[in-house]
């Protein structure tokens, strides 16, 4: 799935396609829709279509279906609110027909209100007033003797205020975070993965020279990228006094640095958290990265082949009688510099645990399989200083083992 664009590779896409750039090729997907804003944008998600491919052999079919978007908010692209730029709808291939669709949070995204594109570029009107909107569009490709690929496709995008990341229930964005003050903060947990350790933040002191240094060094604007590692080497879990938390990931890079939300790396500036964690006055504690001593049993293979094939990856976010997960698409891809990607998906899923759930964790992150009790597995992806993503194994409707995935 692709999502926002860094301006300057939005800049050469339209400079190409003013210079008359080829059709693109046809494949078994709806034409991608790009949302142009300012200089930034977005590709909006193609999520219900039927999609029909030409080839010499013969016409193939292809059916998706994205399920219900209001309840999937975090999967869907967003740009966010600035004081400049139109909104245009820009397709590889303009449709026939186009209707555009506009929800709006003031009404709980209840009603949609109806949207006239106009013009080649399909430019519609950009909300002013404040809140977040999540727009559908609609667009049709007709059946022709010369169509390499035709069909409908409904796709959607979000407008967010100024510096907001989308957050759902129980999360803490970073639009809000920058509002808080520390008496806001129940806590924040602050890692140095490259030492090891960890501090925990208790004093107004330490809370106050956190968010001075987050207000003072985070953009409240966002665009996606591609990094060689989703390990950081700096990492902040902060915890509001409503139950809300966000976990932050820096990652330095060669130019500027990434930055985790969810588990989903954004650019940002380089920033000196070396002497933010070197100045607070809360002692540090060193995290034992060997083997738990409870290990129940260990296993070389994965323990997750004696499952049926299905499960879902996700961050855990609860864990006792029930276990609740923010859900991640893990796609392999040869292209990644590890080999795969990861991917936000729905936020605060909650499941039911079986009587029997086993719980499995990797030795030092990598192998063996160890089998644990349920606290020492929950303590275990709390204290690494990073999310720890995991495969969840459902039967039943419940989950019958949880088992820690190796991420290279």
């Amino acid at each position: 799935m692709k999502y926002r664009l860094l301006p300057l590779m939005l800049a050469l896409l339209l400079f190409l396609s003013a210079c008359g750039s080829e059709t693109p090729a046809a494949t078994d997907r709806p034409w991608d829709l790009e949302v142009e804003y300012g200089d930034s944008g977005v590709t909006a998600v193609a999520w219900d279509y039927g999609w029909n491919l030409r080839t010499e052999a013969a016409v193939t079919p292809t059916q998706a279906e994205g399920g219900d978007p209001l309840g999937q908010l975090a999967s869907i692209p967003f740009v966010n609110k600035s004081k400049t730029g139109t909104l245009k709808l820009k397709f590889a291939i303009q449709p026939e027909s186009l209707t555009v669709s506009c929800y709006t949070n003031a009404d709980g995204y209840a009603e949609a209100v109806s949207v006239d594109p106009s013009g080649k570029d399909n430019a519609i009107p950009v909300p002013t007033e404040a809140g977040s909107y999540l727009f559908e569009a609609t667009a049709q490709w007709t059946e022709t003797e010369e169509a390499q690929a035709w069909g409908s496709c409904t796709y959607y995008f979000r407008y967010l205020p100024e510096g907001d990341t989308g957050e759902q229930v129980g999360e803490l964005s970073l639009y809000r975070l920058l509002k808080l003050t520390p008496d806001d903060l129940f806590g924040v947990e602050f890692f140095d993965n490259g030492q090891n350790q960890q501090k925990t933040l208790t004093t107004v002191a330490d809370k106050t020279a956190v968010l001075e240094f987050l207000q003072q060094n985070l953009a409240t604007d966002f665009s996606q990228i591609q990094t060689p590692t989703l390990e950081a080497a700096f990492v902040l879990r902060l915890a509001v006094t409503d139950g809300s938390q966000l976990t932050i990931g820096y990652i330095p890079l060669e130019e500027g640095a990434g930055l985790l939300l969810s588990g989903v790396p954004y650019a940002a500036g380089t920033m000196d958290l070396q002497t933010l964690w070197d100045g607070l006055g809360a002692k540090a504690v060193s995290l034992e990265s060997e083997t738990p001593s409870d290990v129940l049993e260990t296993s070389e293979d994965d323990p997750g082949a004696a499952y049926d094939d299905n499960f879902i990856y996700g961050f855990l976010r609860a864990l006792d009688g029930t276990v609740t997960v923010d859900q991640v698409q893990w796609t392999e891809d040869e292209d990644e510099p590890n080999g795969y990607r990861i991917e936000a998906g729905e936020t605060g899923k909650t499941y039911e645990l079986a009587e029997d759930c086993a719980y499995w964790i990797l030795q030092d992150h990598y192998k063996p399989f160890c089998r644990v009790e349920q606290d020492t597995l929950w303590t275990w992806a709390q204290t690494t200083g990073w999310d720890v993503v995991f495969r969840l194994y459902l039967k039943n409707g419940q989950v019958a083992a949880i088992v820690e995935q190796y991420q290279p």
